[in-house]
């Protein structure tokens, strides 16, 4: 799926009928005003992503190394955030520590299961393969904080409620990190 679908979802959702028609190319009325409106969702988008992926549901990438004890970041197709597991190469669990100069792990083939950070997008790009099912949470999560932008704090405060049901199910489903609510 593109950012711009999604976009324009987020745009329904957020009440803004005419940013997604502009964004599904359906309207070319004041293009500068739909112009900035399509920039303020995209910079949306990525600041929502970005939440998804470090703090609810992480994208994953799988690795396999042969160590000699250390395996070094820079030998990662992409840079980890976070390690996840490590396995020898009949599935089974390695003790592992993520160290300064890259992970610690016995010598040997080891499997790295680890979380990266998203790619920022443009309106062009695909969404990470992670989140074709979960589309409706991200245009969600984008409406919400395109409201907090742009004022509506009422459509705002709806939508953070959606967007937080959504993600609770998607961490269900899918093994994520729901963070219980807390009072301050």
């Amino acid at each position: 799926m593109k950012v711009r679908e999604i976009m324009g979802l987020a745009a329904e959702f957020a009440g803004r009928r005419d940013v997604a028609d502009f964004l599904g190319g359906r309207s070319a009325e004041n293009a500068a005003e739909g112009e900035r409106e399509a920039d303020t969702l995209l910079r949306c988008y990525n600041i929502a992503e970005n939440e998804l992926a470090l703090d609810y549901l992480p994208i994953e990438r799988v690795q396999r190394f042969e160590s000699e004890g250390l395996v070094p970041y820079t030998a990662f197709e992409a840079s980890p955030v976070e390690i996840l597991s490590v396995r020898d190469g009949w599935g089974r669990r390695l003790p592992f520590t993520a160290a300064e100069q890259g992970v610690r792990v016995r010598a040997g083939t080891a499997e790295i299961t680890y979380a990266v950070r998203p790619q920022v997008k443009k309106m062009d790009d695909d969404a990470e393969e992670c989140w074709r099912g979960n589309a409706r949470l991200l245009a969600l999560c984008t409406a919400c904080e395109y409201a907090l932008m742009s004022g509506m704090f009422e459509a705002a405060a709806f939508l953070d409620k959606r967007c937080r049901d959504a993600l609770a199910c998607a961490c269900r489903e899918r093994g994520g990190r729901m963070r219980p609510r807390r009072w301050v």
